[in-house]
């Protein structure tokens, strides 16, 4: 989540991408997909780290800006615990631009790396006739929780044209 990477990378995308507008909507806490596992309604992250790369995901196709800022984050917890409203919701909307998906997947059934308490994922999105891989990264946080913590969002960004 909150590693200044993150944040910067999140940025410089948005200014190579000019303007990128959604409709996004906000909604209870609650991620309920075919294909993601539920999240508690008051709880935030995911019982694994798969299952906070299944909720993210989710989150980001349903343009539910609320889910995604309990599942993005750090070891200190979500995203929207941990930074002011404002802010959060400009890059929870940048995130969602680039990542928005037609379907996506994950390339390994286990994570690539495994290290610092992180672990990367690698999955490929497809949007329209556009097929992208990019990593994403998560971290345990608070309770057990699971987080997703960085995206590579370089690899996507034609998806936000």
């Amino acid at each position: 989540m909150v590693r200044q990477g993150t944040f910067g990378a999140v940025f410089v995308v948005a200014l190579s991408l000019g303007a990128c507008t959604r409709t996004v909507v906000s909604s209870p806490p609650v991620i309920r997909s075919a294909d993601a596992p539920a999240v508690a309604v008051n709880g935030t992250g995911a019982a694994t780290s798969r299952g906070a790369v299944e909720a993210f995901l989710a989150s980001v196709k349903s343009s539910d800006l609320q889910a995604m800022s309990g599942i993005w984050g750090t070891n200190k917890g979500p995203a929207r615990d941990l930074m002011k409203r404002e802010e959060l919701e400009k890059r929870l909307v940048v995130m969602q631009c680039v990542l928005m998906h037609d379907k996506w997947r994950f390339v390994d059934d286990a994570p690539r790396l495994q290290t610092g308490g992180h672990q990367q994922w690698q999955v490929e999105l497809t949007r329209k006739s556009s097929v992208a891989k990019t990593t994403v990264n998560t971290i345990p946080g608070p309770g057990g929780r699971w987080f997703l913590d960085d995206v590579d969002l370089v690899p996507l960004k034609e998806f936000c044209r």
